[in-house]
């Protein structure tokens, strides 16, 4: 069987029509209107509620404790920044005179080193001045010895002897005389 087709012929509109698409119109904007206008109110109170509670001295009170404890807290931010400036100041001196502590110590290590080392050398030289102090006496003695036997020679009339120990005397004394000066002066 064939498809059977079903056409619809329009409908003229009339002035009736018209009018009844007019009054569900109307009708569909006055429900509307009538559900608006609960929520226009609910949200005309929330904001006179909000107005009145942000006008209120408990919220005012509150702004103003939280602009002090903002002061406050940027004022304390403020002093922790100084802090930490000058405690990075504090400890680059602090560094720095350790570092110059530890450099004196080391000087002074060394200046006592030197010091022992000088107290050494001065004990050995000592040393040297009293053996050739010795020295000295021993050939001051020997000269002494030598002019009473070249008295005693003379006196016996050997003149080669008393002239041979007359030439060694003064040599000698100069000689030893200066090893001393030499020993001092070292």
């Amino acid at each position: 069987m064939a498809p059977t087709f079903y056409h619809y012929w329009p409908v003229p509109m009339t002035d009736k029509s018209e009018s009844m698409l007019e009054s569900q119109r109307l009708g569909r904007l006055g429900c509307l209107g009538i559900l608006l206008i609960p929520v226009v109110v609910a949200l005309l109170v929330a904001v006179i509620t909000l107005g009145i509670r942000v006008n209120s001295k408990a919220c005012k009170d509150g702004l103003l404790a939280e602009q002090e404890c903002r002061n406050a807290t940027r004022l304390l931010e403020l002093r922790l920044t100084q802090t930490q400036q000058d405690l990075l100041e504090t400890m680059d001196q602090a560094a720095t005179c350790n570092q110059t502590a530890m450099n004196l110590s080391a000087s002074l290590e060394k200046e006592n080193a030197r010091g022992q080392k000088q107290l050494i050398r001065e004990k050995e030289l000592q040393g040297e001045i009293e053996k050739l102090k010795q020295e000295l006496q021993d050939a001051l003695e020997k000269v002494e010895r030598l002019r009473k036997e070249k008295e005693a020679s003379s006196k016996e009339g050997e003149t080669s002897f008393g002239s041979s120990s007359q030439a060694l005397s003064p040599l000698t004394v100069q000689g030893y005389l200066l090893l001393g000066l030499l020993a001092l002066l070292a």
